[in-house]
């Protein structure tokens, strides 16, 4: 992984949640992409991708998760994701009409309620 990004995942059930850290742009949006296809692995059924922790995304980074989001639809899994309210990544989001194709809450404890992953300690 590059120097840019961290990718973190934990798998609990039918559910994965990744946590990435740093920046998603042109120059590490693929390896960040498949550094989440390899902590979600074959068994899940939903994907938490918890971007909390992202102090920046340009369309590279965008992109990958309409990518992701179309690859997980196809195989009838499911794609949420974690943006704070007010924070600059969910601004860029919401321009670009992301949160119309894909879940996104505020907070991670809401996401695993909807995916009824049990309690927010088991993957939080």
């Amino acid at each position: 992984m590059s120097d840019l990004a961290r990718v973190e995942g934990v798998r609990q059930g039918t559910v994965c949640l990744v946590r990435v850290h740093g920046e998603i742009d042109l120059s590490n949006a693929q390896e960040v992409s498949r550094a989440i296809g390899s902590a979600m692995g074959q068994e899940a059924r939903r994907l938490v991708v918890d971007l909390s922790d992202i102090t920046y995304l340009d369309s590279s980074g965008v992109a990958l998760l309409l990518r992701l989001a179309e690859r997980l639809q196809t195989r009838r899994r499911q794609l949420h994701l974690v943006v704070p309210r007010g924070s600059p990544v969910r601004r860029v989001l919401v321009f670009t009409g992301l949160p119309r194709v894909i879940p996104v809450e505020a907070r991670l404890e809401d996401v695993l309620a909807q995916c009824d992953a049990g309690s927010p300690g088991d993957l939080a």
